[in-house]
């Protein structure tokens, strides 16, 4: 039996967990989920209260419908925003207060179908109105005007290519405070990587989805706290792993499933230190492993990979 069918079979026979808890109140219906109270069917969340219904929640309240949102509050059918009161149907949308149906608002108060505005209030599909003709206007728009009226204003309103902040020599879209980054989508504060999707504080690494504080990751999906991690799914402050799922606490595990502070194990099985590396060495040298790494463009092995040049 090869090492990956030996691995395949060591996956079908371990046990392991559903979902992460951490000191949550009343919000059993999470999906890896901290610091939540009366929360229902939210993903990858973070520090909320009486939320529903969503993913990538962090710090908000009576948020509902909503997707990558922070710190909002009472806010339905929100992406990509943060610091929002009150509002409805936006997008891209920051410190925005009683807004309806927005796209790309920065500091904007009592806005209803607009797009592109920076520090603006009582506006309606991008026309300025005084306070009592504000509130005069809006009893009369029905929910398919508004949508009508938002999608002309879109159509009229430049947009900009890409949402970043502090960003340098980039590309994609949704990255902050970050250096040298190819091809990353909703990344913050990430250095020296490249194909990265929803990653914060990730250094030195490549083709990766959702890891939080990594440095020297490759191929690697919903982790947090890695080190020198490749082909590891679902592992928690970890170092020197490979091919390996739900590890907790683990340092040089190689093929490993649902093992806590556990060292030298390769296929669950422990081995002494020495033993461990030259036995690790030996699998490297197999064909599938060979082929598996040298045919790309990723030098294994280096502490630096081929980046594409900008």
């Amino acid at each position: 039996m090869t090492f990956l069918q030996e691995l395949e079979k060591l996956r079908l026979e371990t046990p392991r967990i559903g979902m992460v808890h951490l000191k949550n109140v009343n919000s059993e219906y999470t999906y890896n989920s901290d610091r939540c109270k009366n929360c229902y069917l939210l993903a990858n969340t973070v520090g909320n209260e009486d939320c529903m219904y969503g993913r990538d929640f962090y710090d908000n309240q009576d948020c509902v419908d909503c997707d990558h949102v922070l710190k909002c509050i009472l806010c339905y059918e929100c992406v990509n925003c943060k610091y929002c009161y009150n509002s409805d149907h936006c997008t891209d949308c920051e410190n925005c207060t009683d807004c309806l149906y927005g796209y790309d608002l920065r500091g904007c108060r009592n806005c209803i179908g607009c797009a592109g505005l920076r520090n603006k209030e009582y506006c309606i599909f991008n026309e300025p109105y005084k306070p009592d003709k504000y509130r005069k206007e809006a009893k009369k728009l029905s929910d398919n005007k508004i949508q009508k009226g938002f999608e002309g204003t879109q159509l009229k309103s430049p947009r900009i290519y890409a949402v970043n902040t502090n960003a340098e020599n980039f590309t994609g879209n949704y990255v902050h405070h970050c250096q040298n980054a190819y091809q990353c989508f909703d990344v913050v504060e990430c250095q020296d990587v490249a194909y990265l999707d929803e990653c914060k504080n990730v250094k030195d690494s490549y083709d990766v989805f959702v890891l939080e504080y990594g440095e020297l990751c490759y191929e690697i999906s919903s982790c947090h706290i890695l080190n020198n991690c490749n082909f590891c799914f679902f592992c928690v402050s970890s170092t020197d792993c490979e091919y390996s799922e739900i590890l907790f606490n683990c340092e040089h595990c190689f093929g490993c499933i649902s093992l806590h502070h556990k060292k030298y194990h390769i296929l669950n099985r422990p081995y002494e230190k020495e033993e461990y590396f030259q036995k690790v060495a030996e699998l490297r040298k197999e064909p599938w492993y060979a082929k598996e790494h040298l045919s790309s463009t990723y030098a294994f092995g280096d502490t630096v990979a081929v980046w594409p040049v900008l």
